[in-house]
């Protein structure tokens, strides 16, 4: 409880200073000889694989919305198209050390992080495991479409499948990974641990840290990645979500079995521009996005800028700071300087930037140095490189055209009654896990339970009145409904605005404290955008909560939480989540 926090005067006042530790910045300075040491050849061959589907996955789309074909492909892609050509070091960068476990969420810049962290994933799982991920999903509809395509083997064939479900998606196709209702900015996968990306700047700044706490709560392996853009750190649900995710409860009052800090990774794709603002000198302050982190925690968040062109810089610091959250010592930021070197979407001139800055980014464009530098340092010969980079465009060609055909790739019909199933579904689930829920007294011993058994509950028939303290009230009925699912459903916390200890706001609450451990009830910052948010991305991975705003007049506050994350997301997985 709060109340071993004692607060005292002369601690208070007392004369000193904040010191603040130096942030490293681009400061990975390996040469090959050393990566030699710690990557094998086949594994330096396959990170330029991997950029190389990226770079050829977003160029079709690209010129299908600049020309209107691709190859000689006519296509109409009527979508929205935000892409990250020059941005694919550092998506395959970060992928590379994580796992099936580690879940991602993105922004609307996410096709290189979803495919990025599909390929890992594919590395990762045994070829069993692939094949009855693509055998169970949505009844193997869009296995059915790439299993005909001469895959040497279980993994090759996932390779086909990723691609073709992300472009089935994006190009709105029942075969997509979320039926097409997803499209291009809120496409994922969840068995690779691709979680919702979103179409809102910042959106997953406020969502992702309520999935590190159902990791941290329910004991879930791997840790959260929050992949934004440098503009978002304007936004206000960010800042709610960093303070949420870094509040000293975790560490200081839980208990510590549950493994501390949240693991939570906030991952900066700093590509210097938020639509045509350029964050650094005109529509921010800080300079260098990583010192952000030097006023959420004395920990400063373990911030560190990297360098995003230099994908092993990227491997480098990812493991390393995953290392801190697995040790329960969350969350981290992570400042990964890229540049993007197309528009903010194909229709975006570029007005705001010089020919001769483009230019410069392009001639340090991180694919073909990488290249030149396996080559220089005889890892592959540039004529295995050619082969392999001829195999991925044809390979991601032949998805695209798989995607758009009509037959193989239908969109939903106008006579379908599928979204009704996914915005009208009307379940119940009566627990999220089997698992005994953690209590911390009997119910029957707790006394607020007690003392609401000994209220009257229907009054009137013998025409006496009953005085109001005797009556049961909507509080109690509130209570006990609480109580009544925190008994079943381990799953179930709830957070926000004086839960604990002081009750609630209306009383709720009272008696809980006493009843449960302090990670099935807490407060929060006063963040009704970081509660909210949180408590979609608690629901998003699989958890019950209760989130508390005190009063309907705060609701406001919390708005593209309740009206774009809250109320979309089961119709835009496709019935999935």
């Amino acid at each position: 409880m709060t109340k071993c926090l004692e607060i005292y005067p002369d601690e208070v006042f007392k004369k000193g200073q904040i010191d603040f530790t130096p942030i490293p910045v681009c400061s990975y300075n390996l040469e090959l000889k050393d990566e030699k040491k710690l990557f094998s050849s086949a594994e330096f061959v396959t990170i330029y694989h991997d950029m190389i589907i990226l770079r050829t996955f977003e160029t079709v789309i690209n010129e299908l919305k600049l020309k209107g074909e691709y190859n000689g492909v006519k296509y109409n892609h009527a979508g929205p198209a935000h892409l990250s050509m020059g941005q694919e070091a550092a998506a395959v960068g970060q992928a590379f050390s994580l796992d099936a476990d580690d879940h991602i969420f993105g922004s609307h810049r996410s096709h290189s992080e979803i495919l990025a962290k599909g390929l890992s994933a594919i590395r990762k799982l045994d070829d069993a495991v692939l094949d009855k991920i693509m055998r169970e999903f949505f009844g193997g509809s869009t296995l059915r479409v790439v299993e005909k395509c001469g895959c040497q083997d279980v993994k090759d064939l996932a390779r086909h499948f990723l691609v073709y479900g992300a472009y089935a998606e994006i190009f709105a196709r029942t075969t997509g990974f979320n039926k097409g209702w997803g499209g291009s900015m809120h496409c994922f996968f969840t068995p690779f641990g691709i979680y919702p990306n979103n179409a809102i700047v910042g959106g997953s700044g406020s969502v992702s840290p309520g999935a590190a706490l159902f990791k941290r709560v329910n004991r879930q392996p791997g840790i959260v990645v929050c992949n934004i853009g440098d503009a978002s750190f304007g936004c206000g649900p960010v800042w709610e979500g960093l303070m949420f995710a870094a509040m000293d409860q975790y560490r200081k009052l839980w208990d510590q079995s549950l493994g501390g800090g949240l693991p939570l990774l906030v991952n900066c794709f700093n590509n210097q521009y938020g639509m045509g603002g350029q964050t650094r000198g005109e529509t921010m302050g800080y300079d260098m996005l990583a010192r952000i982190g030097a006023g959420v925690n004395p920990e400063q968040m373990h911030a560190e800028r990297i360098n995003g062109y230099n994908p092993l810089a990227v491997v480098d610091a990812v493991k390393r700071k995953k290392e801190i959250l697995l040790a329960g010592k969350g969350p981290v930021l992570l400042d990964v300087v890229t540049y993007r070197l197309g528009g903010h979407s194909p229709s975006d001139a570029s007005s705001y930037r010089t020919k001769e800055e483009l230019d410069r980014w392009i001639a340090a464009d991180a694919i073909p140095a990488y290249h030149d530098k396996l080559v220089k340092g005889k890892v592959a010969s540039a004529a295995d490189l050619a082969s392999l980079r001829e195999g991925c465009q044809e390979m991601v060609f032949e998805m695209f055209k798989l995607a758009i055909d009509p037959e193989i790739s239908p969109y939903e019909t106008m006579e379908s009654k599928f979204i009704e199933t996914v915005t009208f579904s009307n379940r119940k689930v009566e627990k999220f896990a089997d698992r005994t829920p953690e209590t911390l007294q009997k119910l029957e011993d707790n006394e607020q339970y007690k003392r609401i058994q000994g209220k009257v509950r229907f009054a009137g028939a013998d025409g006496k009145a009953v005085p109001a303290m005797k009556q049961y009230n909507f509080n109690d009925a509130v209570f006990e409904a609480m109580v009544h699912r925190y008994l079943i459903d381990p799953t179930m916390i709830a957070f926000g605005e004086e839960n604990r200890d002081w009750g609630g706001a209306f009383a709720c609450y009272r008696g809980l404290t006493e009843l449960l451990p302090y990670h099935r009830l807490f407060n929060s910052p006063i963040s009704e955008a970081g509660i909210v948010g949180a408590a979609v991305g608690y629901a998003l991975e699989g958890g019950r909560v209760v989130c508390e705003l005190m009063y309907c007049d705060f609701l406001g506050r919390a708005g593209d939480e309740v009206f774009n994350q809250l109320s979309k997301w089961q119709a835009m997985s496709g019935g999935i989540l």
